[in-house]
């Protein structure tokens, strides 16, 4: 409740004002929504327009290119009448008008790398087809016979013949540019199904395929030009075996391995579905609707590479035959036929490949996801600078070694979850998960194991060795620890949310579920450094309360510990040449992160945001994003879900560092000291967060959407975990 009321005498204006206001805020709505649907129809009828355009000039330029006559400068003769007598020509051209207008509407919603790639494939589906015709219309006039569709002589032998060799070489790009979309909608699959093999064989056979395609037709002419020698004849019977054994042979093993893939797919959503049925009813539904999609996405593979692959048989065949003089007009009408199936089956097919049927009724504008996002990275991206040292040089190897010690202080994954399990078991018996915050287990955990030895977690779980992190965890101690160790988990499982891992989190067959989950990952071992763990809580604050924070469940004060190990906060001596504490452990983030970034360039850092979003107001985590951002490292966000993000952004745009807050008073003083520019400061910060091409948020939002169209793989992922665990119904009986 808000500390603000208002006096009696006012409700009647402000009750008036209030409905003024709405009324106002409901015009403008309106107001908005109208210009955007005219905008959105006046798109629509544009490209309505455009495309039938296109289709109509098109298959215009198909007729006329195929009573070209083949001369000297290749001259069309125009004079003759078109006599549309047979109703094939009319049926090729409808199918071709199909394959246009698929190839229009997915282009209108590539929201995707892959929808766009799948866009240009049936472009140049629509290519062949127009191709087709000319070739078809080119060979019935050159034969004059009774299934002529032009009554002259505007066809010759060159035209079929040119015609003929660009339909083959555009049937060859077509069923490489086929194979090429499969193994990219396949890229989304292989790290669900934890297979990069798989997806490493199928890259080997393309690419041998690729080479027998250039390096067989290269030998084949090289060995016709020397015929008459032993070596011409040999080179001759290469080409031959490879353009008629070895290609093949590629192309059945390539085409085995994509079904094997298919069929482990459908298998582990069915294995999953039978186990959900204990579960949710979203859980349920989640996987119904993954399985269908697969479904829909193996016949759109499955029935345009049957079509492509029988219509490039009859195409080689029919075009070899009519270089040796054996081609009839029935032959080339069997042709038609298959060309008319390939064509309309290819553009159902790649629909259903590339999803672009759930678009199916939405009328939407290109979207703005980046086109270089790749499907799998969610919610991962790269600054394009490179990390450098920090602006002013650290005065003493002290320094030096300090920074470099605390940077060694990194924690496995596996230790993390012993850590937690021991909670509410052999330690800090009052644990609760969804009350206790990471100050709350600092207090009553961290420190009470580490105060015989004196040391952080860290050194006393890695027993003094340096363990060297690949990422650093930017969090606020005000947030439940089962969130951030939630965050970090969803991490090592690639997400980009925490909610269901933290509802795993929440009981003891969750968590070893989870244990198991990310050892079948293979990033268990992976090392984070965080900040609770890594600093020596004892030569810090150990030793006072000063808030007198007290458990939340016993509501008893946090205990101060009795050890003597010595001090050091920000001014305690020895001091550097800028007055800063050489043993403090808690000053030298900045030049630990610069440390670690120059000596591992793939050093990230991973922004575990809590569920008010008030890490953003937190000074030492402000200035840890923007040290980050300012050395390149690789950021990443995550968040509860999705909704929390969405309601509360709004609040962070007058993020001002001057009202920022710190555990310790005197670490907002150090902080604001080595900002010379405050406002700058504060604008650098708000684009880092807000920006709406680059900033986290944005870059978060992108993730979240390519998550939803890639939900299949997402879906499919937990699928193949939750199967492959002793227990994993805490997946579907939690999933959100």
């Amino acid at each position: 409740m808000s500390s603000d009321s208002s006096g009696d005498s006012d409700g009647g204006s402000d009750t008036l004002s209030s409905c003024a206001l709405t009324s106002s805020s409901s015009t403008d709505l309106r107001s908005a929504w109208t210009f955007k649907l005219n905008q959105v129809s006046l798109y629509r009828c544009l490209t309505f327009l455009g495309a039938i355009f296109l289709i109509i000039l098109s298959s215009l330029g198909a007729l006329l290119l195929g009573t070209c006559k083949a001369g000297a400068s290749f001259a069309c003769e125009i004079d003759a009448t078109p006599q549309y007598a047979d109703m094939n020509l009319c049926i090729l051209m409808a199918c071709t008008a199909v394959a246009a207008c698929g190839a229009i509407w997915v282009w209108c919603h590539a929201s995707t790398p892959h929808l766009l790639q799948a866009s240009r494939f049936l472009v140049l589906n629509w290519i062949e087809g127009l191709a087709s015709t000319s070739l078809i219309i080119a060979a019935r006039e050159y034969y004059d016979d009774e299934l002529t569709y032009y009554y002259g002589d505007g066809g010759d032998a060159l035209t079929v013949s040119v015609l003929g060799s660009l339909r083959v070489f555009l049937l060859v790009c077509e069923i490489v540019i086929l194979q090429v979309l499969i193994q990219n909608r396949l890229q989304s699959i292989w790290p669900a199904l934890n297979q990069p093999r798989f997806g490493v064989w199928l890259n080997r056979f393309l690419w041998a395929e690729l080479a027998l395609l250039t390096l067989g037709p290269l030998t084949l002419i090289i060995g016709a030009t020397h015929r008459r020698s032993e070596l011409g004849l040999i080179l001759v019977y290469i080409a031959i075996a490879a353009l008629v054994l070895l290609i093949p042979c590629c192309f059945v093993i390539w085409m085995i391995l994509v079904f094997a893939t298919l069929c482990r797919v459908l298998y582990i959503f069915n294995a999953a579905q039978q186990m959900a049925q204990e579960g949710s009813l979203e859980s349920g539904k989640a996987l119904r609707r993954s399985r269908r999609a697969a479904l829909l996405q193996g016949l759109g593979l499955v029935i345009s590479l049957a079509t492509t692959s029988i219509f490039t048989g009859v195409a080689v065949s029919t075009v070899v035959g009519y270089e040796v003089g054996q081609v009839e007009g029935f032959e080339l009408q069997g042709v038609q036929y298959v060309q008319c199936v390939n064509l309309v089956t290819n553009t159902i097919g790649v629909i259903l490949l590339s999803g672009a049927y759930r678009f199916w009724g939405v009328s939407s504008l290109p979207s703005d996801l980046p086109k270089d996002s790749g499907p799998t990275g969610f919610g991962r991206f790269r600054f394009k600078s490179r990390p450098v040292r920090p602006k002013r040089e650290v005065v003493g190897t002290e320094w030096e070694a300090k920074t470099q010690e605390l940077a060694g202080r990194g924690l496995s994954l596996q230790h993390l979850l012993s850590f937690y399990r021991s909670l509410g078991n052999e330690i800090m018996l009052s644990y609760r998960p969804d009350v206790h915050t990471t100050n709350d287990v600092v207090r009553l955990a961290i420190i009470p194991i580490t105060a015989r030895h004196g040391t952080s977690y860290a050194q006393l779980v890695n027993r003094g060795e340096p363990a060297m992190p690949r990422k650093m965890v930017t969090h606020n101690w005000s947030n439940l620890f089962r969130d951030l160790l939630a965050s970090v988990v969803a991490d090592a499982l690639e997400e980009h949310t925490f909610e269901l891992v933290s509802a795993l989190l929440s009981d003891e067959v969750g968590i070893n579920a989870l244990e198991q989950m990310i050892r079948l990952q293979g990033t268990l071992g992976d090392i984070y450094w965080i900040c609770a763990f890594a600093v020596n809580q004892h030569s810090g604050i150990c030793g006072a309360n000063p808030r007198a924070d007290v458990d939340p469940v016993t509501m008893l004060l946090h205990p101060v510990c009795s050890c003597r190990t010595p001090k050091f906060f920000n001014t305690t001596p020895p001091l550097n040449p800028y007055g800063e504490s050489i043993p403090c452990e808690m000053n030298k983030f900045d030049d630990m992160m610069s440390f670690l970034a120059c000596k591992d360039p793939s050093f990230a850092e991973l922004v575990a945001v809590d569920a008010s979003l008030e890490l953003f107001s937190r000074a030492w985590c402000m200035a840890e994003l923007a040290e980050a951002q300012r050395m390149g490292m690789a950021q990443s966000l995550l968040v509860r879900n999705k909704a929390t993000l969405l309601s509360r952004q709004h609040t962070l745009e007058g993020l001002r560092v001057q009202d920022m807050k710190a555990s310790r008073p005197e670490d907002v003083d150090t902080i604001l000291a080595k900002i010379p520019n405050k406002d700058a400061f504060n604008q650098r910060l708000r684009s880092l967060i807000l920006d709406r091409r680059v900033g986290l948020l944005t870059a978060w939002k992108q993730a979240d959407s390519l998550q939803q169209t890639e939900q299949l793989s997402h879906v499919l992922k937990w699928a193949r975990l939750s199967t492959a665990v002793t227990d994993g119904l805490p997946v579907w009986q939690n999933w959100v």
